[in-house]
């Protein structure tokens, strides 16, 4: 049975504060614990905003059900965008809507509010956008990964991985039982790919090392002898029993039994590796891979059936590494400007999707591999949580990390949003109504300081919002030290992209918190 209820405002506020409360209290370095009763058992302890969005799922009350819906979904868009700025979200959203309730309670028109708080909100990301500056270096790098995780190993590795491969490199996250947390570099790509037969393999589970390989890459299932008949031929008269590696979907019967039996007698090193994966995904990374190595993919649709294979549909590269679960290729040998612009266009495609899901990941792992680079983040330890924990914390830098060499950085601990408040100011327009909207978003503008700096147990936020606010634009509070440092000198910075989305994100969370009139909920 459904209940309606009418003027829902007051309990989506009660509702969508206590929500906020809750993710705001993790804002800054000196964040707090929020501890999470699970059934009888022990509670959890809750440090990261955006799990805190995930778990607590349900407030008693319809109507703040709804607000702490509304917040929760703001803050869990954030969160799957950049793994970070959920509780900075929060503390906008529920500044924004702290004297909103009580300006529409006087009669300012709700939809002039609203256009006020859009132009307030446009004029500040314009004014941080354009403040932002590049960020180059290992130090500085590593200390806005350190500022994220307050990990420093994590942030000297992450650091150095960043300044050597920049923001076209890929990032990848592997997982040891045993405690270690250490790097390699991948001059290519790597591909989630298996053996296609264990004789292929060297023994004890060893990885296949192929160097300057001859390199078929095949979009059809090889199951016939006639299908790799040309190609086989093709390698018995390439000098020096030149390798041979042939990536497929899935090769089999009397195909793999040539390649096996060829091998077995030392008439040749033949490998072949099979793609993981299923229909358009597995064809573009086919269709990479030959890119990369310089080859011609064979297709029978296309009209370049592996029967008919010629030798210059060969691709080559310095080394390929096969792996019980991956294939690595380094030093490919294809053409550099036509890896460039296939990289270009997967950018277009990239800058097209709004919320990250499997097919951004895609996207970004296919650009990084055309554009050369590979790091692999290797991270273990003692326990699964312990691992656990830390493979999160590296995910959520890698990612603060892309924003911030994507979009460039600005002050952090909440400077850039005092900085923006003129800026926001001049977005009145003469209108009451209008203007009272631009004033929520300039009282919003300092929330996330006065929250960082009560975080770390100030006894007067407003004191030394008013200090920074006398120091200049470039003055913040290290809330580790409890010291006014130079943010640029300290290399406390953040990322431009995180703070301008989550100003919007905060924007229209607080715009639907305003303008629902009417709920309707389970009763």
């Amino acid at each position: 049975m459904k209940q309606v209820i009418f003027q829902p405002q007051s309990g989506i506020a009660r509702g969508f504060t206590q929500m906020a409360a809750l993710m705001a209290a993790t804002l800054g370095p000196q964040r707090g614990v929020i501890w999470n009763a699970v059934g009888t058992g022990k509670p959890e302890a809750l440090t990261d905003s955006g799990i805190i969005a995930r778990r607590v799922t349900e407030l008693s009350g319809a109507a703040e059900n709804v607000g702490a819906m509304i917040l929760r979904g703001a803050a869990t868009e954030m969160h799957a965008r950049y793994l970070d700025g959920a509780a900075l979200t929060a503390a906008l959203a529920v500044a924004l809507l702290e004297d909103a309730y009580r300006l529409l309670a006087a009669g300012v028109n709700p939809m002039s509010l609203r256009g006020g708080i859009e132009a307030g909100i446009a004029a500040a990301v314009g004014t941080i956008t354009a403040a932002a500056q590049s960020v180059k270096g290992q130090e500085r790098l590593a200390h806005i990964v350190l500022t994220a995780t307050d990990d420093a190993e994590l942030a000297e590795i992450l650091g150095e991985m960043f300044d050597l491969l920049g923001k076209h490199g890929a990032y990848v996250v592997d997982e040891y039982a045993a405690p270690i947390l250490d790097r390699e570099y991948v001059d290519g790509g790597r591909w989630s790919a298996r053996p296609a037969a264990r004789e292929l393999m060297p023994p004890a589970g060893a990885d296949l090392v192929l160097e300057h390989p001859l390199i078929f890459v095949c979009d059809d299932k090889l199951e016939r002898f006639d299908q790799v008949q040309s190609a086989l031929q093709s390698v018995f008269q390439a000098p020096d029993k030149t390798p041979l590696l042939i990536i497929a979907r899935e090769i089999t019967g009397e195909a793999l039994q040539a390649l096996s039996l060829n091998h077995v007698r030392g008439r040749l090193t033949g490998a072949a590796a099979l793609l993981l994966g299923s229909g358009e995904p597995l064809r573009a990374d086919l269709e990479d891979i030959s890119l990369l190595v310089g080859g011609q993919v064979a297709a029978s649709e296309r009209g370049t059936a592996p029967q008919h294979f010629r030798a210059d549909w060969f691709g080559r590269a310095r080394q390929v590494i096969v792996k019980r679960d991956s294939l690595t290729i380094i030093g490919g040998a294809g053409d550099k400007r036509q890896m460039q612009r296939r990289a270009s266009d997967l950018r277009a495609q990239l800058k097209q999707i709004k919320t990250p899901d499997e097919p951004w990941e895609r996207l970004r792992l296919r650009i990084a591999r055309l554009s050369g680079g590979m790091g692999v983040l290797k991270i273990g330890a003692l326990t699964f949580a312990e691992r656990d924990e830390r493979k999160d914390r590296a995910k959520k830098a890698v990612r603060i990390l892309e924003a911030a060499l994507e979009s460039g950085v600005v002050p952090g601990g909440g400077i850039a949003y005092l900085n923006a408040i003129p800026a926001a100011g001049l977005a009145k327009c003469g209108d009451a109504d209008h203007d009272a909207g631009v004033d929520l978003v300039v009282r919003a503008l300092r929330a996330p300081f006065v929250q960082i700096v009560a975080n770390t147990g100030h006894d007067a936020p407003q004191v030394a919002l008013a200090e920074v606010l006398r120091l200049g634009s470039d003055v913040g509070f290290d809330a580790r030290s409890g010291a006014f440092v130079s943010m640029w000198n300290a290399g406390i910075l953040d990322s431009t992209a995180i703070l301008t989305t989550a100003l919007q994100t905060a924007g229209s969370a607080a715009i639907m918190a305003l303008t629902t009139d009417v709920v309707i909920v389970e009763k």
